[in-house]
């Protein structure tokens, strides 16, 4: 009777090993299974493009010529010795840096005033979020009007005033200018509501301690208020940084480049050598290129940034 028992455990136990290391094994897997569709089509849609674009640069494909040579690294050596490619890089760092640094200005001031209490305080902050929904073409569209010279409206108050407002966006410097106005009237909401939150975050019994110890307002702000709030500072201007030097839709309504092309951000440059002028290898070298500008300028913003924040 025993011997049937063990006999009958060691089958039970034999069948129950793999069968066990099997289920193990479907639990494991089952959550990839689940996320593979979406990896695959995730995958499909980036490195697909990526490999093909990587190697029309290496090539003079033109969509309006048939076939295609390669040439190496040929296209990445005329956009670095290319006056255009050099100037849009330029204007995009000044658009960049310019446009982001008024914005985080004017965004914290008006954060430091709707910190406080008063009457129409709700309806002010539900009004800041109205530039944010608006889309960059109907932004870029909007300020074109504003900027017309016979019938704008700026002009129209400048005439109040007993000047006469410029022909904006047929002039080098007004068309800069212009196109920076209407980035920064986009987006100083954004700085405004994002550090609106983080001073509304600052510890109360921080603030009422540096109250006590006599602390005037200027003081709570430089020595309380900014150092809680720079973690914050840091990353929405990294944010902003990135995102308004791929700034296209709104200076394509509004100049499309011009006058010349002075306003040509180096995302509108290589859209028009890769659509109108149908040079799609050299627009593929000069968007890697616009990558590998992108991640070094990242990265050394980035450790710039810790710094001062460990600072």
């Amino acid at each position: 009777m025993s011997r049937d028992t063990h006999t009958m455990q060691d089958v039970v136990s034999t069948d129950w090993q793999p069968n066990q290391i099997l289920r193990n094994s479907i639990a494991a897997v089952k959550p990839y299974l689940f996320v593979a569709p979406a990896m695959a089509i995730l995958l499909s849609l980036i490195i697909y493009p990526l490999i093909f674009s990587f190697t029309k640069s290496l090539t003079d494909f033109n969509l309006g010529m048939p076939g295609e040579m390669f040439i190496g690294l040929a296209n990445y050596v005329e956009a670095l010795i290319n006056d255009t490619f050099r100037q849009s890089l330029g204007f995009s760092m000044l658009y960049s840096v310019f446009a982001t640094t008024v914005e985080f200005v004017f965004g914290f001031g008006t954060a430091l005033l709707l910190q406080r209490e008063f009457a129409i305080k709700r309806v002010i902050t539900v009004l800041l979020i109205l530039p944010l929904m608006v889309t960059p073409v109907v932004v870029g569209i909007m300020w074109l009007l504003m900027f017309q010279p016979d019938f704008s409206v700026i002009n129209g108050l400048l005439s109040l005033l007993g000047v006469k407002g410029p022909i904006w966006l047929q002039h080098k410097w007004t068309a800069r200018i212009a196109v920076i106005i209407a980035d920064i009237w986009q987006w100083t909401p954004f700085f405004t509501l994002v550090l609106l939150g983080g001073l509304l975050g600052v510890p109360v019994d921080v603030l009422e301690a540096a109250k006590v110890d006599g602390a005037s307002s200027t003081q709570i702000l430089r020595h309380v208020k900014i150092p809680i709030l720079m973690p914050l500072i840091l990353v929405v201007l990294l944010i902003r940084l990135i995102d308004s030097f791929k700034t296209f839709d709104s200076i394509f309504i509004m100049t499309n480049g011009g006058p010349g092309n002075a306003t040509e951000v180096l995302s509108l440059h290589i859209y028009r050598t890769g659509l109108p002028f149908m040079n799609v290898g050299y627009a593929s070298a000069m968007s890697y290129l616009f990558l590998i500008i992108m991640i070094v300028g990242t990265t050394i913003l980035i450790r710039r940034l810790r710094k001062i924040q460990e600072t």
